[in-house]
């Protein structure tokens, strides 16, 4: 019967009759999807650069990690907080890397910017737990910055110029199969701020930088290398003239990589990476005939490999750290007995096997066994296993629901005395002052599209329970000691995250975002007497809205908005200060049992267009930061008077910063 109605249909068409009727028109149609973040059945999330575009900037300066902590489930911080915290956990157990290569100071002053420049890149890879995606032994989440695939074919670029920095990148082809990304920032801070850049009538200065190079080359249809490097500094003075002193500070990183991927014959993949990763800082004090400074760094060089082949995965991760804890120095006519902290060097070898296994058309499971041997500081050999699961659920209505579970470690600490993107917080190694992180990781998560594609929602519940913890338990105040030793003010325990969160995205039309909230339970508990129960970490901040909006209004207008409302983040209270032959002794209340009031911010931005072409464009971009001047507490300061004290809330210099800059972007 089928054979004969081919045959009928085919005769008809070649041979029309008065009998033969034409067939009405049919036409497919489908939402086009303009989001430019992608969500991923194992929770990762995508997010292409470009759409940094229609963001608010500040400064003139759109920052990969600012859009970041507007995804479900990141902490949104404040302008004094450089960390970036995911699901609860602190900002040292991330893994934020360039093309995979680990970065360890990310942050510029204060958290306002990081240090990758968005026109070099392609894309930002999101994940809320490094386990998912990477051989990396971290206990948090994921944020890898990736350069693009293949050289660019004709020249190509951006370039941003604003009143507080300006930025520029250049793709250049360089031959048949091979191009080059080159990348530079500089911020000149005080030209146009530094009025406002002004404590106790006392001028700061301060200045950054990144530069960023990228050879890519094809050498054959199978053969794809990268080479990356990068180079960042911060210098930060403050001149305090009636004291007759001078503090200063410089932090900066240094990134080398090769990356050479293979396509097999029979569709096995090969990615091999070989890198050197380098961070530093210094603090300084000078005072007519003192000199104080406190030094940090950490060296990472370490190869990386990643075999595909069918339903198996295969990683191989080799790295040796070399690692300088914070030491303080002191010169001059004051000397204090300080014992010099020791170098710390740790080598981690991790080998990871991945299967995936389709039980049905809708459930799949993916068991993965891994194994890190580390070698601590003390010379010690330690096995410790890391395996994971995960089993997905993908019926055709109701989305995917996917459930995981791990186990995880990390043999790197990261503490200091604050978290407002100083040289003042430093990393630590495994062994002498503290065992291996580890944690016990849960999450489901759940993945719907919904109205043809035009809406997507998801939610997500995890817990991790947390071991080995550490904490500086201490204070500026602790260098006036005499014997001073780092060992004392680490604080030793374990803690736990619960949370929960929830996002509506608009995946089509000429509006586009999303809007998420996020509940989190951050806790700590540390052995220290000072320290006992359970009490909320640094970071913790209960109960999270972020919204993100951009509207194509036209040919040449854009506009996009950001919204972040917060609970406060919790303080310490000081309870007596009183003066012991002649030291300054402070008595604290129970530990981060205070918060400060909640936080809310709104940011704006149009653009406009003067030029828009298929191959150019070049206009404005306005923004306001904080639009509603909403007045944020952002930390308490003590202040004496009248043989007392009293808390005064510090807010950020400015109510409402307002900026402009102009950009081209040619194709």
């Amino acid at each position: 019967m089928l054979s004969q109605l081919l045959l009928f249909c085919l005769t008809t068409a070649l041979h029309p009759t008065d009998s033969t009727r034409e067939m009405r028109t049919v036409e497919i149609s489908a939402s086009r999807f303009t989001l430019p973040l992608r969500t991923n059945a194992n929770g990762t999330q995508r997010l292409q650069m470009s759409a940094l575009h229609g963001l608010p900037h500040l400064l003139g300066n759109a920052d990969p990690l600012h859009a970041a902590e507007l995804l479900p489930g990141v902490q949104t911080t404040s302008e004094y907080d450089a960390g970036l915290h995911i699901w609860g956990c602190d900002n040292g157990h991330n893994e934020v890397s360039l093309d995979g290569v680990p970065l360890y100071g990310v942050q510029h002053l204060l958290g306002f910017f990081s240090v990758f420049n968005a026109a070099h890149f392609e894309s930002m890879t999101f994940a809320p737990s490094a386990s998912m995606t990477s051989t990396a032994n971290r206990l948090g989440g994921m944020l890898r910055m990736d350069t693009p695939a293949s050289a660019p074919t004709h020249i190509t670029g951006e370039l941003s110029v604003g009143p507080f920095s300006s930025q520029g990148t250049l793709r250049l082809p360089i031959g048949r199969h091979t191009g080059l990304l080159l990348s530079v920032r500089e911020a000149y801070m005080n030209l146009l701020y530094g009025h406002w850049l002004k404590t106790d009538e006392s001028q700061l200065h301060y200045a950054f930088g990144d530069y960023n190079l990228t050879l890519l080359h094809q050498a054959s249809d199978r053969d794809h290398l990268t080479l990356n490097l990068y180079g960042g500094h911060d210098q930060a003075s403050y001149d305090a003239s009636r004291h007759q002193s001078e503090t200063a500070a410089k932090w900066g990183n240094l990134m080398a990589s090769a990356t050479h991927r293979h396509q097999f014959a029979g569709g096995a993949a090969l990615q091999q990476t070989l890198y050197a990763t380098h961070y530093a800082n210094r603090l300084s004090f000078d005072q007519e005939e003192l000199h104080f400074s406190l030094p940090s760094q950490i060296t990472d060089m370490g190869y990386r490999a990643q075999l595909e082949t069918g339903r198996w995965q295969w990683g191989l991760d080799a790295s040796a750290q070399r690692v300088c804890p914070q030491s303080p120095e002191l010169e001059g006519t004051y000397h204090a007995g300080y014992t010099a902290e020791p170098v710390q060097h740790i080598q981690q070898l991790s080998l990871r096997a991945d299967y995936r296994l389709p039980l049905s058309d809708t459930w799949t499971l993916r068991p993965s066994i891994k194994g890190v041997l580390l070698a601590d500081d003390l010379h010690r050999l330690h096995l410790l296993p890391a395996p994971t699961l995960s089993v997905e659920w993908s019926p055709s209505r109701a989305g995917t629901l996917l459930l995981y579970l791990a186990r995880e470690v990390q043999p790197l600490f990261q503490t200091g005395l604050t978290s407002a993107g100083l040289p003042v917080e430093f990393w630590l190694a495994a062994g002498r002052h503290q065992q291996t992180q580890t944690a016990w990781h849960a999450s489901l998560t759940h993945e719907w599209v919904v109205g043809g594609g035009r809406w997507g929602l998801s939610t997500s519940a995890y817990v991790k329970v947390l071991q080995h913890q550490i904490e500086y338990g201490g204070s500026l105040l602790d260098f006036i000691s005499d014997h001073y030793e780092l060992g004392q003010s680490l604080l030793h325990g374990r803690g736990y995250n619960t949370g929960f969160t929830l996002m509506l995205t608009r995946r089509t039309g000429r509006v586009t975002g999303w809007i998420c909230y996020a509940f989190t339970r951050s806790r700590r508990r540390f052995t220290e007497a000072a320290y006992t129960g359970y009490y909320p970490s640094n970071h913790e901040r209960p109960h999270e809205l972020n919204a993100v909006a951009t509207w194509r209004a036209g040919k040449r207008w854009s506009f996009g908005a950001t919204l972040a409302y917060t609970s406060g983040t919790p303080f310490t209270a000081v309870e007596h200060i009183y003066l012991i032959s002649h030291k300054l002794m402070v008595e604290q209340g129970r530990h981060n049992a205070c918060r400060l009031k909640p936080y809310g911010r709104l940011d704006l931005s149009a653009n406009y267009d003067l030029q828009h072409s298929e191959r150019r464009k070049c206009g404005f971009n306005f923004s306001l930061y904080n639009a509603t001047a909403h007045r944020n507490e952002l930390y308490y300061r003590v202040r004496f008077h009248d043989g007392g004290f009293a808390y005064v809330p510090r807010r950020f210099f400015l109510p409402v910063l307002p900026s402009v800059n102009f950009y081209i972007r040619w194709k």
